[in-house]
């Protein structure tokens, strides 16, 4: 009877003393190591039962490992989950005129695209246009640059009359003010020899609203003034102006992508004159880098030079590339 017992209470301290050399083990980044049963984890904490001090809440971010226990003699091992990898933080943005040449030339993301046509026969044209546009995110701000251009002409009797020659371009520095509201400092040109304007130079100022921002859609409202500069066929002109305006960037998928701007231009000197711009465009991704456009384009003036129309309609579509990161 006293051999049984004996051989009772050496299999109860052989078992045991199994048990707990084959338990839990959670290793420290500080080095520490600590002993026992896993009885609840989740993505914040690991809660730990252990012999000589209970249940213990140990929170991830002080754990390095928790260590599978070995296989305990004739039976199958308790594996032990393991602590979910933890994402690295997105790397901090850089400041918006840091690096090379003040930062002009890094950091940059945003598209480049051309389209051609040629006619022969009844009708005899040929069209090009060009087109540029990226931005650059600082810390606290940013710095939108856009240019397209337009040449057309007609062959007829052995000539070649260049009916359009136009390019505009610009750029826009946002600065935050706070999560909504933002101020920015503008410049345009934009230029059409055939047409009688040399050239115009619109330099703006004024503050916007992020009315909608999020990760598909952003629409922004602004509000200000610009002083007008434009050689032209005829007399020169300097005009002040009353600016509004809004811009909607929105992202279908991956691939599809809207982008519109409509800016309304009030001469602040004379009620009766104002001009307004125009521009939206869908993008389609074919690949990563490679894609194709539709864009529309229109700029009306109720006071145009001599004969010029008043407005000017744009429609082009051609292929893209897109450069710095996808968008």
């Amino acid at each position: 009877m006293k051999k049984n017992y004996a051989r009772l209470m050496l299999a109860i301290l052989v078992f045991a003393a199994t048990v707990r050399a084959f338990g839990d083990e959670v290793r420290l980044k500080n080095g520490d190591r600590i002993s026992g049963t896993i009885v609840e984890q989740t993505d914040a904490a690991v809660v730990l039962e252990t012999e000589y001090a209970g249940r213990i809440t140990i929170a991830r971010t002080h754990i390095e490992k928790i260590a599978e226990p070995a296989q305990a003699p004739g039976g199958p091992s308790v594996a032990a989950a393991a602590p979910k990898p933890v994402a690295p933080p997105p790397p901090p943005k850089a400041r918006l005129f840091g690096g090379r040449f003040m930062g002009l030339a890094d950091g940059w993301e945003g598209a480049a695209n051309v389209g051609f046509s040629y006619t022969s026969g009844n009708s005899n044209n040929t069209t090009m246009t060009t087109g540029v546009r990226a931005v650059k995110h600082g810390i606290n701000d940013d710095l939108t640059v856009y240019a397209r251009s337009l040449w057309n002409s007609t062959r007829g009797n052995g000539q070649i009359k260049t009916t359009q020659n136009a390019f505009w371009g610009g750029a826009r520095y946002d600065r935050n003010l706070d999560q909504k509201m933002f101020g920015f400092v503008s410049y345009d040109f934009e230029s059409d020899r055939p047409k009688g304007l040399h050239f115009r130079s619109v330099v703006g100022t004024g503050v916007g609203h992020h009315t909608i921002k999020n990760e598909k859609t952003q629409v922004d409202i602004l509000a200000g003034g610009a002083w007008n500069r434009t050689w032209q066929r005829g007399p020169d002109t300097d005009t002040p102006e009353a600016l509004a305006g809004v811009t909607l960037k929105h992202r279908f998928n991956d691939r599809l992508r809207l982008q519109k701007a409509f800016t309304f231009f009030q001469n602040a000197t004379d009620i009766t004159e104002y001009r307004y711009i125009f521009d939206a465009t869908l993008s389609v991704d074919v690949t990563k880098r490679i894609g194709f456009y539709f864009s529309a384009g229109d700029r009306y003036n109720n006071d145009p030079i001599r004969t010029a129309k008043k407005n000017d309609f744009l429609f082009t579509t051609g292929m893209k590339w897109n450069f710095g990161k996808k968008r």
